[in-house]
């Protein structure tokens, strides 16, 4: 399908219904307008008993929802209630396209719209496609996204490619929180306890006092939760996938007049669980990993299988995450038609996962520690016109984010007890890196592919670069029975090993080390936006934002210790056979300028009935492969994202405005998506270009006055396309993508909802609130199924597989339900019970291959949660 076949079906769509539908709104009364009233107002029900108008600013003004020609949603603080959405992987079940997976904990959420997304990256340090902001301050640093949703007067999601009005370019899209302010009017507040499974204890609280009537107030709100681990570890015989989470805001709102408006928010937040660990699922022969271990065999865990809340690791610790900022907030009316807008925001967060089990298994295979801290400053000058015909967006952006990261990989690290205990020095170093500057020594069968174990000179040492350390003869012997056998062979491998064992040839040795870089993204940009109601019904729209990014990698060293881990050895980053602490550490700056924008046509074709087509494009900033830290070959430059989209839908009320209906639908051209591949021990940043296309429908229906249906679909179609394997070039995957869908990308979404108030007399009111919530199969990398058929099982001989069935089969379709049961006394006190995952499906929601390790890398969600809350206000 083209896309002018694809606007055409839309506009074709958008005539067609709008036949249909201007009968039904002939016969209602005509809308009101939304009211001129600040973004805080909320749901406005209609007399009729219908539904009412919800003001967002999603174009940096105040506008209805309805009126908005653009793919939103918008949740106000009473529907996140009712939904019991309390954190950011709530949202997946209540917004259509949304799609919300973690590598680690929950308050480093990875958010995909529309199969846009970071893939399955996990660095710290990579910038999120889909651009998250907290009172309009953008949220540069992902491992913070989920800390500041309390208190909260609404979500916006917007869709598609956010290339003019908002802070940072983005290509996926927009989630922007909005806190509770001030009102200036009384005081009120509130306070919330609850109680859930896992011995789970929860507390929320705000409290808002006006000091100066209609000119000054303060609101403080905190929230604070600890429980139990749903997650249980034979291993160390604990319980881990914890909660311990503690944050608090104050904001202050000074209104002097009725043109000056100043708010002010400081916030700061803690969240240090101890981490649920990953299932390692051994994609080998039997389910093994390299090492021969597998979570399903009884022998080697205890003597009893393991149960799906359970996984046997050897390490594992907090995932600790700080963030603390301010934000200010001017808005001066300097005429009755022309307001400034100043905002800025100031923010520092650090990230430690410390360590991180990433084999799943009893044994010392895998394990990180990642440490990262950033420091964030945005500045936002706006300026808003509205005079006549004409609304006019137009303004000025600088901002700066510093992610400074230290990783430390220990890899193989049950090597270090078995070599020292045969005799091996301490000070040996045999490390398994695989890179150029590294590898010294190969063996002849490498060589020469003819011979044969047992041939004379199959295990010869072959000097390959007199610079390097590593004799890698018995690393590739054992990588060669692995693809040769699908067995790892317990870690001793098979005829190829014991050859280069016979000929002497040492073993290889862990990988300790440590990491540091640090990345530096400035950038400015300069935006206007200009809507022009060219008829009662049909408005223009063109706006234009050019931007200049920086992108600086700065610091980077890689240091190795020995095989008994406590002396530095060598430099890997920037290279030195032997260490030494003089090196200057590497530096790499590259720069990027991009015009980008939209051009909108809107059509009322009757009161409340809209249609609209668009064009956008966006961008998101290169950046560099900053967890690689094997070899300076490994750091190089991704070229920023770009995508091309063209979108085109419809907004309709009718029935007396008790149906509300939207659709879109879009096309993408998109070049430069930055995925994730891991190879070896080491991770790298791919891109490749690919196309997409899809629909959306939202609907809500008040049925009756006191019950309330709502429902979305989302469907993809999404591929990556045009690609060439390039070895040269070290941003190319090393496997062919064409053809395959993007990471993260289903091809349906869908989501259901009622609301049904069964009691309410107006002192007494009993609430049922059901949710439901379907997640179609995806795949987790770019690599689809790796072309292995069938994909559920392992290859012949010969034949590795190249990941397990979790990558290759892809992650199944699941559905999850949800509800909650709400009565309220007097509008003052009220108690709830409520339950997520009632069924207690068992779903992934992350997936990473570590064929080097001879395992897929896997997150589940949370299983079934349950309990009682109760709220006081006054």
């Amino acid at each position: 399908m083209t896309k002018l076949h694809l606007l055409g079906s839309c506009a074709l769509a958008a005539m067609t219904m709008t036949w249909s539908a201007s009968a039904l709104a002939q016969d209602s009364a005509p809308a009101p307008t939304a009211p001129a009233a600040t973004p805080v107002d909320a749901v406005a029900e209609q007399d009729s008993g219908g539904l009412g108008d919800i003001v967002v600013t999603a174009q940096k003004r105040a506008q209805n929802l309805q009126d908005v020609p653009a793919a939103i949603s918008a949740i106000n603080a009473e529907a996140l209630q009712a939904r019991g959405i309390t954190e950011t992987s709530d949202l997946m079940g209540a917004i259509p396209s949304l799609q919300v997976t973690t590598p680690y904990g929950r308050t480093q959420p990875n958010f995909a719209l529309r199969g846009i997304s970071v893939a399955n990256e996990f660095s710290a340090s990579t910038a999120s496609p889909v651009g998250v902001y907290v009172d309009e301050v953008y949220q540069s640093f992902r491992a913070s996204h989920g800390q500041q949703l309390y208190d909260i007067d609404r979500v916006e999601v917007l869709r598609g490619p956010q290339g003019t009005l908002y802070g940072r370019n983005t290509t996926g899209g927009a989630i922007s929180f909005f806190t509770r302010k001030p009102e200036l009017s009384g005081y009120n507040g509130y306070a919330t306890v609850g109680y859930g499974n896992y011995d789970t204890k929860t507390a929320q609280a705000a409290v808002e006092a006006t000091l100066v009537p209609d000119k000054l107030g303060i609101r403080i709100a905190g929230t604070w939760a600890k429980g139990d681990g749903w997650q249980y570890n034979p291993a160390q015989n604990r319980h881990v996938g914890t909660t311990d989470s503690v944050g608090g805001r104050i904001s202050l709102r000074w209104k002097p007049s009725d043109r000056l408006d100043v708010n002010l928010k400081l916030y700061v937040a803690t969240d240090k669980p101890l981490g649920a660990n990953a299932y390692g699922i051994g994609q080998l022969d039997g389910g093994r990993d390299a090492l021969g271990y597998s979570r399903f065999d009884p022998a080697q865990n205890g003597g009893r299988a393991l149960g799906r809340d359970e996984v046997a690791a050897n390490t594992g610790g907090t995932l600790y995450t700080n963030s603390k900022g301010v934000a200010l907030n001017i808005s001066y009316e300097l005429t009755d038609n022309l307001t400034v807008t100043s905002i800025t925001g100031y923010d520092k967060g650090k990230y430690r996962n410390a360590p991180t089990d990433c084999d799943g298994s009893p044994n010392d295979l895998c394990s990180i520690r990642y440490y990262s801290e950033s420091e964030n400053f945005n500045q936002d000058l706006r300026f808003n016109y509205s005079a006549g015909k004409f609304d006019v967006v137009a303004g000025l952006y600088y901002g700066k984010d510093t992610v400074k990261t230290t990783n430390e990989p220990d890899f193989f690290g049950v090597l270090r007890p078995l070599l020292l205990s045969l005799g091996v020095p301490g000070s040996t170093n045999n490390a398994a890196i695989g890179t150029p500057d590294a590898i010294r020594y190969i063996p002849g069968f490498l060589a020469n592919p003819a011979l044969r174990p047992g041939d004379a000179g199959f295990c010869d040492r072959i000097e390959i670069n007199p610079n390097g350390f590593l004799d890698a003869r018995s690393l590739v012997a054992l990588q060669t029975d692995i693809a040769l056998n699908n067995s790892g062979g317990g870690g001793f491998g098979g005829a190829y090993s014991a050859a280069c064992r016979t000929a002497g040839a040492p073993p290889f040795g862990p990988i300790l080390g440590r990491q540091r870089y640090d990345v530096e993204r400035p950038s400015k940009a300069i935006y206007g936006d200009v809507t022009w109601k060219a008829t009662d019904r049909l408005t223009v729209a063109l706006g234009l934002r050019y931007t200049w990014d920086q992108v600086n990698y700065l610091n980077g060293s890689t240091i190795l210790y020995d095989l008994a881990g406590t002396t530095p050895v060598a430099n890997l980053i920037p290279y030195s056979q032997t260490y030494n602490p003089n090196l200057k550490p590497l530096e790499q700056r590259e720069k990027a300028n991009r015009l980008t924008g939209r051009a909108n046509i809107s059509y009322e074709f009757a009161d409340d009935i809209m249609g609209y087509i668009q064009y956008s494009r966006g961008y998101r900033s290169g950046s560099f492969n900053g967890l690689a830290y094997q070899g300076t070959n490994q750091v190089y430059y991704i070229k920023p994202e770009k995508v091309n989209a063209y979108e085109g839908g419809l907004k309709m009320r009718f029935f007396d405005r008790r149906v509300q209906l939207n659709l879109a639908g879009f096309y993408y051209d998109y070049a430069n998506h930055q995925v994730t591949q891991v190879v070896g021990a080491t991770t790298f940043t791919r891109s490749a270009n690919g196309r997409l296309y899809g629909g959306e429908a939202e609907l809500t229906v008040q049925a009756l006055d006191n019950l309330r249906f709502d429902a979305a679909l989302g469907l993809l179609n999404s591929k990556y396309t045009g690609n060439v394997l390039n070895p040269a070039d070290p941003s190319s995957p090393t496997r062919n993508v064409n053809g395959n869908p993007f990471p993260n990308a289903p091809s349906t979404t869908f989501t259901a909802g009622f609301e049904w108030t069964a009691i309410d007399t107006g002192k007494h009111k009993v609430t049922l609130r059901g949710d439901t919530s379907y997640m179609g199969k995806y795949y987790f990398d770019p690599f689809g199924d790796y072309g292995q058929s069938p994909c559920d099982r392992a290859g012949a001989p010969g034949n590795i597989r190249p990941a397990g069935v979790g990558i290759t089969c892809g992650n199944p379709g699941y559905w999850l339900f949800n509800g909650r049961l709400t009565y309220e006394l007097d509008k003052k006190f009220s108690v709830s019970v409520w339950g997520k995952n009632l069924t207690n499906k068992y779903y992934y929601t992350y997936g990473l291959n570590i064929d080097v390790f001879g395992l897929d890398y896997l997150n589940r969600g949370m299983p079934r949660t349950y309990g009682v809350e109760a709220t006081m206000k006054f």
